[in-house]
């Protein structure tokens, strides 16, 4: 019995496995899927499959491995727990969790990851959080959630959720957005972004706006307001709101200021105000 019933896991796993395992896959008319395990159990009353101890899936290039597993046979949801590893080695991608969820809809396949999430994917992507979602369809979703860490080429940041849709980005209570190769560091409320060659190309922020310049061979450049844009081609930085700069000595204030990241030029637009620090002897 044991036997034929992980027959029928294999038949039901097929169906629910023929979306594309990554962005951009075209999908296959009939595709091989493996499940194995210690111990596996069906019941043809609920539609349910579990598995326990050692589960691997195999999908053409995705394998999941975990203590344990269970779906229906309808496909419209599988999930495994009890420490997680997917891998897309094609893809150079790998995904690490306490539980795993996969559903199926018109747009692809969900995969929800929940306790200690942990995806790279290549060399220039990678997201620690403590839940993420993730779309396997044609268009790039995913929402990572709780203590966020997310690294894009050589961009940083830290917030409490980080979005992205197609080249759309967004993230909340943005402690720390780092542009290493620019020495730009921000924090926000609210910071939203346009995603050009897999880098945060244009980027808007508003609420507690606080931005730290550090350039290799300069002093450090303050800049507070309560709202900003950065455009990263241009190297221009634009505040408004309270705008406040502080550098080598010298505080501007203005309803908005213009900061030139390349030469630390700034401009301070409606009524400014200058004040410079005169040391005496």
């Amino acid at each position: 019995m044991k036997a034929l019933y992980g027959f029928l896991a294999f038949v039901i796993l097929i169906a629910f496995f023929l979306s594309p395992p990554c962005v951009g896959a075209e999908k296959n008319a009939t595709t091989e899927v493996t499940l194995r395990s210690d111990e596996l159990y069906y019941d043809p009353n609920s539609g349910k499959v579990t598995a326990k101890g050692s589960v691997e899936v195999t999908r053409e290039d995705l394998v999941v491995k975990s203590p344990f597993a269970e779906g229906f046979i309808d496909g419209r949801e599988f999930r495994f727990w009890n420490g997680v590893d997917a891998s897309w080695p094609s893809r150079e991608a790998n995904l690490t969790c306490l539980e795993l969820k996969m559903t199926k809809d018109e747009r692809g396949t969900l995969l929800r990851a929940s306790g200690k999430s942990h995806m790279i994917r290549g060399k220039d992507e990678e997201i620690r959080c403590n839940d993420l979602e993730w779309l396997d369809g044609k268009t790039i979703y995913y929402s990572a959630m709780g203590n966020v860490n997310a690294r894009m080429k050589q961009m940083e940041i830290v917030a409490e959720r980080v979005t992205r849709r197609g080249d759309d980005f967004d993230a909340t209570q943005v402690q720390q957005f780092r542009d290493k190769e620019r020495g730009v560091t921000m924090s926000a409320q609210e910071v939203k972004g346009k995603i050009k060659d897999e880098l945060i190309d244009e980027m808007w922020a508003r609420g507690n706006v606080v931005i730290v310049h550090e350039p290799k061979d300069g002093e450090r450049t303050n800049i507070t307001g309560d709202q900003a844009h950065y455009i990263r081609d241009k190297g221009v930085l634009e505040v408004s709101g309270n705008a406040k700069a502080v550098q080598e000595g010298k505080t501007i204030e203005a309803e908005s200021l213009v900061y030139y990241v390349e030469d630390r030029h700034i401009e301070a637009l409606g009524r400014p105000k200058v004040v410079v620090e005169v040391k005496e002897e």
